[in-house]
């Protein structure tokens, strides 16, 4: 027997898949990313019977972003769960769930009719209850990048806004250390003009004194001059 499933899911295949191999491998400590099909465990069920038995349950089939499918067996009893992903759109999955039932009996016709009866009820349940979950995780999974995009878009600001306010308290530190040089520079120049102005008042004051002397002397040497003349014509 085997009973058909399917659903329409608003996320992209990429999407669904992966946060539908996060819950699946959750049975399976050895799942590997790469290829999982062989991987084997053995867990308690009860989707498919009254009552929880122990089953090995097996990877049999996986293609990334297109299949899943798992084989669960004890003894006689086969159940075979086939998970295809289709893309609809960019934005959009059909999920298809296939599980197929292989139960031998004493009364084989009997046994059909009773078992496709409940299992098909099973089954409808479960695939019902499965999708709930998954679309839960798909929306908490969507909520989940959106505040870490807002804490690192808010962590983002905040590095940003600190380089900044650094990058300007080494700007206004430059700034001062510059004026504080401009200050200084200014202050030796005028000390300089200073000691420039006051040299050549000195030289000027230097230059005058030298000036007089001289035209001192030269009244000097004429006053003797006339003194000798007088004396030579006496």
């Amino acid at each position: 027997m085997a009973f058909s499933n399917s659903v329409e899911l608003s996320y992209p295949v990429e999407e669904v898949f992966k946060l539908f191999i996060r819950t699946a491998k959750r049975d399976f400590p050895r799942f590997n990313e790469e290829n999982p099909v062989g991987c084997k465990v053995n867990k308690k069920v009860g989707a498919y019977s009254a009552g929880a038995t122990t089953m090995e349950v097996e990877i049999t089939g996986f293609v990334k972003n297109e299949l899943y499918q798992i084989v669960s067996t004890n003894g006689s009893v086969k159940y075979t769960s086939t998970y295809e992903f289709e893309v609809i759109d960019e934005n959009t999955t059909r999920l298809t769930l296939v599980e197929e039932d292989e139960k031998p009996g004493i009364f084989p016709w009997f046994n059909t009719l009773v078992q496709s009866v409940l299992f098909k009820g099973r089954v409808r349940k479960r695939f019902i209850y499965f999708v709930e979950r998954l679309e839960e995780e798909l929306e908490r999974y969507r909520k989940n990048i959106a505040k870490n995009s807002k804490s690192r878009a808010d962590e983002e600001a905040k590095i940003k806004a600190k380089a900044e306010a650094k990058k300007a308290k080494e700007a206004a530190k430059k700034a001062k250390e510059e004026a504080q040089a401009a200050k200084m520079a200014a202050a030796k120049a005028i000390a300089e003009a200073k000691a420039a102005a006051e040299q050549a008042e000195k030289a000027a004051k230097e230059a005058e004194a030298k000036s007089q002397n001289i035209e001192y002397v030269s009244e000097d040497v004429v006053v003797d001059e006339t003194v000798t003349n007088e004396g030579e014509n006496n």
